[in-house]
C-alpha cells in the first residue's frame, strides 16, 4: 500500500523500503521482481530508506536505515558480518586495524607556553616591552624593572584565570566503560573495553557499563540509565523489537549505547559502533568542534587595547621629536626618556589586574548566591543576557513529585504539603467535612497506591539520633504515593505487616500497570495501579460513595476527570482492585495477556501528581520579565504538562505559538526555525540536538542565551551558548567542564541572581575604565604638552612617577569602584545591547573633559611653581604635579561613584567600605614618598609647603565641582538631544576596523559574528567565489 514501508531482498542484499505509491510487480513475500528493481544502486542494506518511484527506474533510495530500525537480527549480524557466536580472535584483530581502540580520540591541549604566549601577543605588551628594552639601554634600570615587572604580572594574571574547558573530552573519556565481556572463538572472555569492535557479541548484566554502542539480541528484565545520553532521569526497559525509524534516541528500545549504565536484568548485544563513531563519540565530536564566541568584554577590551596602542605610539614618537628638534632642545636621552614616560604614562598598565579581580569578585559574590563561575568573561555577559533557556525537572520546579488531588467516582479531596516529607492534611475540595465514609474512601484509594508499590522512604538520622530529614528509593511517582499515604495516617512498614504480599506482576511500558496480590482480612485481592487510560478500560465496575458497594463503571465520568486533571499538567494513576477467588491464575498470566483481556478490575479512584514549581522561581521570572529578559522552558516533557507548568509560572507567550515540540523543530527550515524559536517560550519532548537549534537559531538572531543542562547529551548546547549553566547537583561532569557556570542548588533562581551580579561587574568595569582612562590621558598629554615650552625645566613628570599612578593609585581606586554595590534599578532596565561598546560616546566624553582639565592643572601648577610664590626647585614643582595628578585621581572617583546622579550628597562616603579605607591609604603613600627623604630621591620629588597644598585644594575642588556641573547639564539636557543625531548620521565609536562585512553568494551568508548560515549551495558558485566564501 501507499505510505507503507517493506522488506525488499536482492540476492544476499536486505532492507526497508518506503513506497511512495502503487508498485505493480511484487514477488512472493515482499520480494521484487528484477524488472521492478532496476535502478535500486546500493551496497548496503542499511542504505535501504526512503525515496522516490520513478518511471521505468523503480525506486532510487537515498538514506541508510539505522541500526535501531532493521527488524531482523540476523540482518543486523549479516550487515556487520558477525553472528550471534562472535568472532574469532584473528578477525577481532584485524577490525581492530580497522575501526580503531573504542576510545575517544583526546583533544589537544595547549603548552603552557601556548597559554603563556596567548598573554604576551597584545600591541600593548609589544610597546611595554620596547619602552622597557630602552630604558635598559639608557641605564635606567629601576624603569626598565617595573616595566618587565608589569608585563610578568598581566601575564600570571592571565594565565592562572584561564579557563578549563579542554577538561571536557578527559571527562568524556573517563566515562567509557573499562572493562567488556565479549564471546571470542566461542568462549566468554573478559578484556578491555578499547579492544571491542563492531560485530563483537558482548554480555552486559546489572551494574555494567555498556562499551559501546550495541543492538539488543536476548534481554531479561533489563532496565538502562541513559541520562548522561538522553537526558532522560527515570531507566528505560529496553526489549529486543526493532524501533521505528524516526524514534528518537530515547525511544530505541532496542538499542544500548556507550557510557550508559545497566540498572537491572542481563542482556546480550551484538557491538554496531564504537569509539568516535559512538553516539557519545558523536558528541565529543560537536564539543570539540564547536567554538565559542569571545565574549563582549574580551572584545571591547581587545579594541580599547588597539586604540590605545596607536595614541601611545604617535604621542611617543611625536614627542622624541619635539623634545629633541622643538623648544625644548633636549639631549637625545633626556628625549628617549620623556618618550617612555609618556608610553607608561597612557598605557593602564594595572587595568587588566583591575578587570581580572573585578570578574573575580564578581565570582565570589555569585558563588555565595550558589552559582559558581567557571570562566571570568562569563560574569560580564550574565549582565548582557537577553533569553534564558532553562530545563524544567529540578530547576524550575522541585523535582519531587507530590499527590495533590484524590478522586473517586463522585468526590475528591486535596492534599496539602509540596515536595517529599510526609507533613500536611487532606481535606475535601468542596470545604465540607469529611464524612465516615468518605474519609474510608479516600484511604481504602491511597491504601492501594502504598500496598502497590516497590520504592521505600525513611527518615535518617545522624549518629546522635537527630533527624537529618527523609531519604528515598525507587520511582519518584511511587515515592509521591507514599508520602500521601502518610498525610491520611498510612504507614507504609505496618500496612505490609497487616496486608502481606503474596505475589507480584512489575511495572512495563509495554502494558503500563503494576500489579501485587496482597492478602487481606475478608480474601485476597490484587492491587492494581497503572496509567489511568489503561486500567479504566481494563475496569468493569466501581465502588459508590454512599455504600461503598461495586456497581458498574461510568467509563465516560471517568475520562472526563482523567481530561480535566491532565489539563492542568497534572500526572493521573488509577488504581483498582480485583479479588483473586475470581481470578485465581492472574499472576501466572502473561501480562501482555492481563492488558488485552475483557475488562475485570474494580477502579477506586484517581491520583493526581504534579512536580511542583519552585515558588522562588516564580518571583524570579517575574523580575526576569521586568529586567527584559525573555525565559524559555525547554524540557524532554510531554506537551500537557509543559503547557501547564509554563501557565503556572507564566512563561506561556499567549500571543505567539504556545509550544513547540522537537518533531517539530526538526521538520523545519533554518528561517523557519528563527522565526518560530523567537516566539515560542516553551518546548517539550526535545532532544539534544534541539537544544543545540534553539540555541544557535536564537543567536542568529542577535539574541545573547544561555541554556540549562545536566547530561553528556547538553554539551554542545551548553557550549554553543554565550552562558552554558550546568546543574551542579544532577549534572554530569562533561556538562560541568565544558560550561561557564554551575549552579550549586539547581535552582533557575540562582540565575537571575547572576545576572544581577553580571550587571553591576559591568557598571563597575564601566566606571573603572571612566575613572583610569582620564588620569593615563591626562598624564600622557602633560609630558607630551609640555615639550612645547622651552621655558619648562624639565618633564613634569617622570616614568617612575607614571608607573606609580597607574600601578598604586589607580589600581587602589579601581578596586574602589568594583567592590561598589548594585544600584535599586539595576533589574528594572532592559538588557545591553549585545555589542554595546565598553568604551562608548559617554566614556570618551568625560576622559576629553577631565584629561584637558588634568592637563591644564599639571602643566600649570608645574609652571607656576618656578616664579609664585618662590622659585621651587625642580623636584618641588615635580613632587606638586605628582601629587596633584594623584589627589585629583582621588577626588574625581567620587564623582564616579554616581555616574548618573549627583554626587553632592550625604552619603558620598557610604555605601561601599573601601572608600575612605581607599583614600587613607592613598594619601598616606603619598605622604610617604614626598616627605622620606631615601624614598623622594628615587621619586625624584622633594615636600611640599602650605601654598602647595593650598593651590592642589583649590583644584581639587574645581575639577569636582566642574564634573558634577557637567553630569547635571550635560547629562541631563544636551546629550538626550545629541544622541540621535550622531546616531542619525552614523557617528559610532569605533570597533577594532570600524567595518562590517556580510559576504552574500547564492543566497548564502556568512554573518557578522562569523557564523556561517546553514544550507549554502556551492553548486552554482565560481571556483574564485567558493575560494572567497572560505576564506571569509
Amino acid at each position: 500500500p501507499m505510505g507503507s514501508v517493506f522488506h525488499v531482498r536482492f540476492g544476499s542484499k536486505r532492507g526497508q523500503v518506503y513506497v511512495p505509491g502503487d508498485i505493480s510487480e511484487e514477488g512472493s513475500n515482499g520480494e521484487r521482481s528484477k524488472e521492478a528493481g532496476e535502478g535500486l544502486e546500493t551496497t548496503s542494506k542499511r542504505d535501504w530508506h526512503g525515496g522516490m518511484h520513478e518511471e521505468g527506474k523503480g525506486m532510487r533510495v537515498f538514506e541508510e536505515v539505522p541500526w535501531h530500525a532493521i527488524v531482523l537480527q540476523e540482518d543486523v549480524c549479516q550487515e556487520l558480518e558477525s553472528s550471534p557466536d562472535g568472532l574469532s580472535t584473528a578477525e577481532a584483530e584485524s577490525r581492530l586495524d580497522t575501526h580503531g581502540y573504542n576510545r575517544l580520540k583526546p583533544q589537544k591541549g595547549r603548552t603552557l607556553f601556548q597559554k603563556v604566549w596567548e598573554q604576551l601577543n597584545n600591541i600593548l605588551i609589544y610597546v611595554l616591552v620596547v619602552a622597557g628594552i630602552v630604558s635598559g639601554v639608557l641605564q635606567e634600570w629601576a624603569e626598565m624593572g617595573l616595566i618587565f615587572f608589569v608585563v610578568i604580572v598581566n601575564c600570571t594574571i592571565g594565565v592562572v584565570q584561564e579557563g578549563k574547558a579542554e577538561k571536557a573530552a578527559n571527562s568524556l573519556q573517563a566515562m567509557l566503560s573499562s572493562t567488556a565481556t565479549v564471546l571470542r572463538d566461542g568462549t566468554k572472555v573478559n578484556i578491555d573495553a578499547e579492544y571491542v569492535v563492531p560485530g563483537d557479541v558482548i554480555f552486559l548484566k546489572s551494574g555494567d557499563r555498556v562499551p559501546a554502542d550495541c543492538r539488543l539480541l536476548e534481554v531479561t528484565n533489563v532496565e538502562v540509565q541513559e541520562s548522561v545520553i538522553t537526558g532522560e532521569s527515570s531507566a528505560v526497559k529496553k526489549h529486543v523489537q526493532p524501533s521505528p525509524l524516526d524514534a528518537a534516541l530515547g525511544d530505541r528500545k532496542c538499542m544500548a549505547y556507550s557510557a550508559t549504565t545497566v540498572v537491572s536484568g542481563k542482556a546480550v548485544a551484538i557491538v554496531c559502533s564504537t569509539g568516535e563513531d559512538a553516539e557519545i563519540g558523536r558528541i565529543s565530536t560537536i564539543v570539540g568542534a564547536l567554538e565559542r564566541e569571545k565574549p563582549n568584554i574580551v572584545v571591547q577590551l581587545d579594541i580599547i587595547g588597539k586604540w590605545v596602542s596607536v595614541i601611545v605610539i604617535v604621542l611617543a614618537v611625536a614627542s622624541f621629536f619635539i623634545f629633541k628638534f622643538g623648544p625644548a632642545d633636549a639631549s637625545l636621552k633626556d628625549s628617549f626618556n620623556n618618550s617612555v614616560a609618556i608610553a607608561v604614562s597612557v598605557i593602564p598598565e594595572g587595568l587588566p589586574a583591575v578587570i581580572a579581580i573585578a570578574l573575580s569578585m564578581g565570582v565570589t559574590a555569585m558563588a555565595a548566591k550558589n552559582a559558581i563561575i567557571r570562566q571570568l568573561s562569563c560574569v560580564e555577559t550574565l549582565g548582557s543576557l537577553t533569553v534564558i533557556c532553562s530545563d524544567k525537572t529540578g530547576t524550575l520546579t522541585k523535582n519531587e513529585m507530590t499527590v495533590v488531588e484524590v478522586r473517586t467516582c463522585e468526590e475528591k479531596a486535596e492534599l496539602e504539603g509540596v515536595g517529599f516529607h510526609g507533613s500536611g492534611s487532606i481535606h475535601m475540595c468542596s470545604g465540607e467535612s469529611f464524612s465516615e465514609e468518605q474519609m474510608e474512601q479516600f484511604e481504602r484509594v491511597i491504601r492501594i497506591g502504598v500496598l502497590c508499590n516497590d520504592s521505600s522512604i525513611s527518615i535518617m538520622q545522624d549518629e546522635h539520633g537527630n533527624e537529618l530529614g527523609w531519604q528515598h528509593s525507587g520511582s519518584s511517582t511511587e515515592v509521591a504515593l507514599l508520602f500521601a499515604g502518610m498525610k491520611v495516617g498510612l504507614d507504609q512498614l505496618s500496612l505490609e505487616r497487616d496486608y502481606p504480599r503474596l505475589g507480584c506482576i512489575p511495572f512495563e511500558s509495554g502494558y503500563k500497570f503494576m500489579a501485587t496480590l496482597n492478602q487481606f482480612e475478608e480474601g485476597n485481592l490484587y492491587c492494581f495501579k497503572g496509567a489511568a487510560d489503561r486500567l479504566i478500560e481494563l475496569s468493569s465496575h466501581q465502588l459508590a460513595n454512599d455504600s461503598g458497594q461495586k456497581c458498574s463503571i461510568d467509563r465516560a465520568a471517568w475520562h472526563n476527570h482523567v481530561d480535566e486533571l491532565a489539563s492542568r499538567g497534572l500526572r493521573v494513576i488509577a488504581l483498582c482492585m480485583a479479588e483473586e477467588k475470581e481470578f485465581p491464575d492472574l499472576l501466572r498470566t502473561e501480562p501482555m495477556t492481563i492488558a488485552k483481556r475483557k475488562p475485570f478490575l474494580t477502579i477506586l479512584g484517581l491520583a493526581a501528581i504534579i512536580d511542583p514549581p519552585r515558588e522562588e522561581c516564580i518571583k524570579s521570572i517575574e523580575e526576569a520579565h521586568r529586567a527584559g529578559i525573555n525565559v524559555k522552558m525547554v524540557t524532554g516533557d510531554h506537551v500537557g504538562t509543559a503547557v501547564a507548568i509554563g501557565k503556572i509560572l507564566n512563561i506561556a507567550n499567549d500571543d505567539g505559538v504556545l509550544c513547540l515540540t522537537g518533531q517539530e523543530l526538526d521538520k523545519m527550515s533554518p528561517e523557519e526555525l528563527r522565526n518560530k524559536v523567537k516566539n515560542c517560550n516553551i518546548f517539550a519532548r526535545t532532544s539534544p540536538e534541539n537544544k543545540l537549534q534553539i540555541v544557535q537559531a536564537l543567536q542568529a538572531e542577535g539574541e545573547i542565551c544561555s541554556m540549562t543542562g545536566d547530561g553528556v547529551n547538553d554539551a554542545p548546547a551548553l557550549k554553543a551558548a554565550n552562558v552554558g549553566v550546568a546543574m551542579g547537583i544532577t549534572g554530569t561532569d562533561v556538562s560541568k567542564e565544558v560550561s561557564q557556570m554551575v549552579l550549586a542548588d539547581d535552582n533557575f533562581s540562582s540565575i537571575i541572581e547572576a545576572v544581577r551580579e553580571g550587571r553591576k561587574v559591568w557598571d563597575n568595569l564601566t566606571k573603572v575604565l571612566v575613572l583610569n582612562f582620564p588620569a593615563n590621558i591626562g598624564q600622557g598629554l602633560s609630558l607630551f604638552f609640555a615639550s612645547f615650552f622651552s621655558g619648562l625645566d624639565g618633564a613634569p613628570l617622570t616614568a617612575i612617577q607614571a608607573l606609580y599612578v597607574n600601578l598604586i593609585t589607580a589600581v587602589t581606586l579601581g578596586l574602589m569602584m568594583a567592590a561598589e554595590p548594585p544600584e535599586r534599578t539595576i533589574m528594572n532596565r532592559p538588557p545591553r545591547k549585545p555589542r554595546k561598546r565598553l568604551f562608548g560616546k559617554k566614556v570618551v566624553w568625560r576622559c576629553l573633559f577631565v584629561s584637558t582639565q588634568i592637563v591644564l592643572a599639571v602643566i600649570g601648577v608645574y609652571a607656576w611653581g618656578e616664579k609664585w610664590p618662590e622659585a621651587y626647585s625642580v623636584e618641588e614643582r615635580r613632587g606638586e604635579a605628582f601629587s596633584l595628578l594623584v589627589f585629583l585621581q582621588m577626588i574625581y572617583s567620587l564623582n564616579v561613584r554616581f555616574l548618573k546622579t549627583t554626587s553632592i550628597r550625604w552619603g558620598i562616603f557610604s555605601g561601599n567600605k573601601y572608600v575612605p579605607l581607599s583614600f587613607l591609604l592613598i594619601i598616606g603613600l603619598q605622604c610617604l614618598i614626598i616627605y622620606t627623604p631615601s624614598i623622594q630621591s628615587f621619586f625624584e620629588v622633594r615636600g611640599l609647603d602650605g601654598y602647595q597644598w593650598l593651590r592642589m585644594i583649590i583644584i581639587m575642588v574645581v575639577l569636582f565641582l566642574d564634573v558634577e556641573f557637567e553630569k547635571l547639564v550635560l547629562d541631563r539636557y544636551v546629550f538626550p538631544k545629541v544622541k540621535p543625531v550622531l546616531r542619525k548620521i552614523g557617528l559610532r565609536t569605533p570597533t577594532v576596523t570600524g567595518i562590517k562585512q556580510v559576504f552574500r553568494f547564492k543566497g548564502a551568508e556568512v554573518l557578522p559574528s562569523g557564523r556561517i548560515a546553514r544550507n549554502i549551495s556551492l553548486r552554482n558558485m565560481t571556483m574564485e567565489e567558493i575560494d572567497s566564501f572560505r576564506i571569509a
